[in-house]
């Protein structure tokens, strides 16, 4: 461990918890110091993989870390952060923020008041793509987004389609922009039991630009695209092949975006706000507008029940 090394730990070991601990322990400018899950299997798995301490209660870690990743089910994301935030502890909390609005309200005011890094996972924000996209996407009029996956059995869905995939295209029209929602509506339909797995949403923000959003999690592809149109022509973006296509009075432009693992880049930058050495680039007031965001699509939002399921 080297002496400027962040003390890191890592609350919830599922599927996206365990890139958390593999990043981590990999990284010169972190030591990873302890893993949580309240599943005794897990703690006993990763910590004798990466020979570190595992605990069933995240309080443990107060007292051990600098820093902690939350990637638990979004139920738990409140109290969680809270407990680290009112330790003192640095956090990176995953997407959404949390599960209701006025949740996410707490925790910005607890980071704030006690001076602590609030990172909100929105995980897009990092692939070059999207810095490259609000590089060149300037002023935008209108943005078609679409996200789409096919089922998975086996994948959490603690939350719907909207707080799952759709959240991400909510935060990156609010960073084109810059401006605030005015407007919502939206549709949704549910094919299993639980929340909406089919969404589509349409947003008017307060500087006139419409956005236009689907998201599903109960389709035949996986898919992930973005158009921007601009006062000077148009940008769109493929998520999965990170492919962009420019277009302006000059002609069009089409060319590959350079490749790196986004979350890789996100726990980096994580680390470098705690050390004083960056700025949140989504702190928690970011996540706290998303989330604001999409409640509201889920509150104006018609959700029907198709007699045909997937």
């Amino acid at each position: 461990m080297k002496p400027e090394a962040v003390r890191v730990g890592v609350v919830g070991l599922g599927k996206w918890g365990r890139h958390h601990v593999r990043i981590y322990h990999q990284l010169p400018e972190a030591h990873l110091v302890a893993v949580v899950s309240p599943n005794p299997e897990e703690v006993a798995e990763f910590s004798a993989r990466y020979r570190v301490p595992g605990f069933l209660d995240h309080r443990e870690l107060v007292g051990k870390v600098d820093a902690v990743s939350v990637v638990a089910p979004t139920v738990h994301h409140y109290a969680i952060a809270r407990d680290l935030l009112q330790a003192g502890v640095h956090v990176l909390v995953e997407k959404p923020i949390t599960a209701r609005v006025e949740e996410a309200r707490e925790l910005v005011g607890l980071a704030r008041a006690r001076n602590l890094v609030l990172l909100v996972g929105h995980v897009e924000r990092f692939k070059p793509s999207v810095e490259e996209l609000l590089q060149r996407a300037r002023d935008p009029v209108f943005v078609q987004a679409r996200r789409v996956r096919p089922y998975q059995p086996g994948r959490a869905t603690d939350v719907g389609v909207v707080m799952d995939l759709m959240i991400h295209d909510i935060d990156i029209v609010l960073s084109l922009t810059g401006s605030h929602v005015n407007r919502v509506t939206g549709i949704g339909a549910r094919l299993y039991d639980g929340d909406e797995d089919l969404a589509v949403a349409h947003l008017v923000l307060e500087d006139g630009c419409v956005a236009s959003l689907v998201a599903s999690r109960v389709s035949p592809q996986k898919a992930a695209e973005i158009e921007v149109t601009t006062p000077d022509g148009s940008v769109y973006l493929n998520y999965l092949r990170e492919h962009m296509v420019v277009r302006s009075a000059t002609g069009r432009r089409e060319f590959p975006v350079r490749h790196e693992e986004p979350l890789r880049a996100e726990l980096r930058h994580f680390l470098a706000c705690v050390r004083g050495d960056a700025t949140p680039r989504v702190p928690g007031e970011a996540g706290l507008e998303a989330l604001e965001v999409a409640q509201r699509i889920l509150d104006e939002m018609t959700v029907v029940t198709p007699r045909v399921r997937v």
